[in-house]
């Protein structure tokens, strides 16, 4: 998951009191629709950068009065070009939108649409936005022109998202993938798994925590035969695999390293 660093990397021109201010909802909406892998986090990254200005604007700075009476929106009713102007990270635009992803989210965005421009919701609406028109699957294909197109309606910005999307892909770590280790039969070797469990540090690791320990936890699970990478950042890669460990281990499927399941890792 993308880090406070890397999205300074990303997006040097946002100030750092933004980053700080919405990194945990950006977060979460990537974890929420599904947003957790290397090829989906350049791309969604990148798109944003472009669309919001790196964070800058969640409200279209025109009135929308341009949207009045405009029925391809749904603005039916007098004022609904101002009241449902383009809100959020990836604007939110029209009676009929507000309406669709307010039902999709379980909001009222139609009789307070002034929430689709604030954290907590602004970038759930961008998440299922992206989830709803397949983008994961255009992304994991790097089909990042037709994703412009499903945003845009064209390719306006096209060389600005593409400049955004090759720096996330740079900043970004492609080795936090994980695949679940082949089960030992009796014609194959297990290998030598035996050591000494490290005192626990008295705090549960989750995705999006980097570090020594999280190093550790990676270097246990390899040692296991997960396949990731030791870098100590816990991405989805890593939560994957603490996931089948503890699904295999009866330990439930969180992804999430308490005391329990760091005891289990070297049981």
């Amino acid at each position: 998951m993308v880090t406070d660093d890397e999205l300074r990397q990303i997006m040097p021109n946002c100030p750092a009191s933004k980053r700080a201010d919405y990194l945990p909802f950006i977060q979460q909406a990537m974890a929420e629709f599904d947003i957790t892998s290397y090829l989906r986090e350049t791309a969604f990254l990148a798109q944003l950068a472009h669309e919001s200005a790196e964070l800058r604007y969640m409200e279209e700075i025109a009135s929308g009065g341009a949207y009045e009476g405009r029925k391809d929106l749904g603005n039916t009713q007098p004022g609904d070009g101002k009241r449902y102007k383009g809100r959020g990270p990836i604007q939110l635009t029209g009676r009929a939108n507000y309406t669709k992803y307010g039902g999709l989210l379980g909001l009222d965005l139609v009789n307070d649409p002034l929430i689709a421009a604030t954290k907590e919701v602004g970038f759930r609406i961008a998440g299922q936005f992206w989830k709803l028109n397949d983008l994961n699957e255009l992304a994991d294909a790097q089909q990042f022109k037709s994703i412009t197109k499903r945003i845009n309606g064209g390719y306006n910005g096209l060389d600005d998202r593409i400049k955004y999307y090759e720096r996330a892909k740079k900043v970004l770590s492609r080795e936090d993938t994980a695949t679940i280790p082949m089960p030992v039969t009796s014609s194959s070797k297990q290998p030598s798994v035996s050591a000494q469990a490290p005192a626990y540090p008295g705090v549960a690791f989750r995705q999006g925590n980097r570090g020594p320990n999280v190093k550790v936890i990676q270097q246990r699970l390899r040692d296991l035969g997960y396949t990731l990478g030791v870098d100590g950042d816990f991405g989805p890669g890593t939560a994957k695999a603490v996931a089948a460990f503890q699904k295999k281990n009866n330990l439930g499927s969180d992804g999430v390293v308490g005391q329990g399941t760091w005891a289990a890792l070297w049981a």
